[in-house]
């Protein structure tokens, strides 16, 4: 008697399981940022605790960090050229020559980095991985009718949070869209 019982109870048991299973999120909520107001008036997100130290006051470090190792940038910038509002089309026509990205692809061109580089509607990105795995992640977010863009980095040493490489690019194309 007490055998469809248990069966019983079994089968509630995976029955409650599988629900749990099915309607359980993803309980990982990404890095944690928080929203900054930089020196230069732009409005933007930086990794939780991260701290603007030294001379560029757009870069922002872990606290007690080593300085050049992990750091997440945002900054107002123009092409060599100089500011001059330009349309969506000619900034991302122009993205692949700014300085950031030729540097970038000089040292891969020395085998210093492996440069993988992506075009967006609004945005160049182009990601580096070290030899040591050490990740660097560069982007030019753009807005249509502006006089600059918004320039953003990241540079993630050995057992620093990976999906900061993601991060940058959506936090560098949502500051971009306030220009």
């Amino acid at each position: 008697m007490r055998r469809p019982w248990v069966l019983v109870g079994l089968i509630v048991l995976a029955l409650v399981g599988g629900v749990l299973i099915l309607t359980a999120g993803d309980d990982d909520p990404g890095p944690q940022l928080e929203t900054v107001t930089t020196e230069e008036g732009l409005v933007t997100e930086v990794p939780l605790g991260w701290v603007a130290e030294g001379a560029f006051v757009w870069e922002f470090q872990p606290p007690g960090g080593v300085d050049g190792f992990d750091g997440w940038s945002v900054a107002r910038a123009c092409p060599l050229d100089g500011c001059a509002a330009a349309t969506l089309a000619e900034w991302t026509a122009e993205a692949g020559a700014l300085p950031s990205f030729v540097d970038m692809r000089a040292a891969d061109g020395d085998s210093l980095f492996d440069v993988v580089e992506e075009e967006l509607s609004d945005a160049y990105v182009l990601r580096a991985t070290t030899a040591t795995a050490g990740r660097i992640v560069v982007v030019a977010a753009f807005a249509d009718g502006a006089e600059e863009y918004v320039a953003c980095s990241v540079r993630l040493a050995l057992g620093a949070d990976e999906r900061l490489a993601d991060e940058i690019v959506r936090v560098c194309r949502e500051t971009a869209s306030s220009l």
